[in-house]
């Protein structure tokens, strides 16, 4: 199956898009020819193989696979997707919260000894230590969108106060000298609140011409504005007294930014479907129409 069919499912399915090194870990296992049978059957109309194609989608992140073995495990992507079809999303949000507090690590490490993960063999005596890996900070999925001047960063978040799944977006300036370099060490990050993560997707699904999220920050000096502009979008990240990063999003690169959103707020509301988060999407939408009328 072409890589592009595998994205054009997996993004009609609100998923996240794979790369083909990722993909390449499922040749010629049992995993992988379920994989290919849950595509083609979601493309025909089966919309419960999402549940399956889900379960691959997150097993191959590739915070899953360093989370597992930093807690000291062998990582086998076979017990990991078989697990994550039994229990949804909520085991591999265990495993990525790892490292968020001692309890969540806990929770983690026994959670894979129940999946049946084999404790990775231990360094010799004679073999020097490895010094300790660095803990994975969240946001732990992520993609990059770039432009000529500067690019994005989006990832998923949780927020500080109610620990709830939303997305942090991340824009750096060009370095310039003609070379694809980013300013990342000085990027701008602002991180959306929920309700404006259900605005952002209404601009991403063409209910709202425009959003604009001002007050981020602690010094509450960073905004959001997203336009739509006809053939794409436009993205401006602002800080009060530097350089805006901005540039334009295509559709095509938009839609990885939709498959996220979705999933974040189907991780708030595991009892509702798409159509419910789209129906909630819609009503938003709606209201700030209204608002802004007034």
């Amino acid at each position: 199956m072409k890589l592009s069919t595998i994205l054009e499912t997996l993004a009609s399915a609100r998923l996240p898009s794979v790369t083909s090194e990722q993909l390449r870990q499922l040749v010629g296992t049992a995993e992988g020819k379920a994989f290919a049978d849950d595509l083609r059957w979601f493309a025909v109309g089966e919309t419960k193989r999402r549940q399956q194609l889900a379960a691959v989608v997150h097993a191959l992140a590739p915070g899953v696979r360093r989370t597992v073995e930093q807690l000291g495990f062998q990582f086998d992507l076979a017990a990991i997707i078989a697990a994550a079809k039994l229990d949804g999303s909520a085991g591999i949000d265990t495993i990525k919260a790892a490292n968020a507090n001692p309890g969540n690590r806990a929770r983690a490490v026994s959670y894979l000894q129940g999946v049946g993960l084999q404790v990775a063999s231990r360094v010799t005596a004679a073999a020097p230590a490895p010094a300790p890996a660095a803990p994975i900070d969240p946001p732990y999925y992520s993609f990059k969108i770039f432009g000529s001047g500067a690019a994005l960063c989006v990832s998923e978040a949780r927020t500080r106060s109610s620990n709830q799944h939303t997305i942090q977006i991340e824009g750096a300036l060009a370095l310039g000298g003609g070379r694809r370099e980013f300013d990342w060490q000085n990027k701008i990050i602002v991180q959306l609140t929920v309700q404006e993560a259900y605005l952002a997707l209404a601009l991403f699904e063409n209910m709202l011409p425009s959003v604009r999220f001002d007050g981020h920050g602690r010094a509450h000096d960073k905004s959001l504005h997203i336009d739509f502009q006809d053939s794409h979008y436009f993205v401006r990240v602002i800080q009060r007294g530097r350089a805006a990063v901005a540039l334009p999003v295509r559709a095509v690169d938009a839609i990885q930014i939709v498959g996220l959103l979705y999933r974040q707020m189907l991780s708030n509301e595991p009892h509702f479907e798409i159509a419910d988060i789209r129906a909630c999407v819609s009503r938003m939408a709606s209201m700030s129409s209204a608002h802004k009328a007034d």
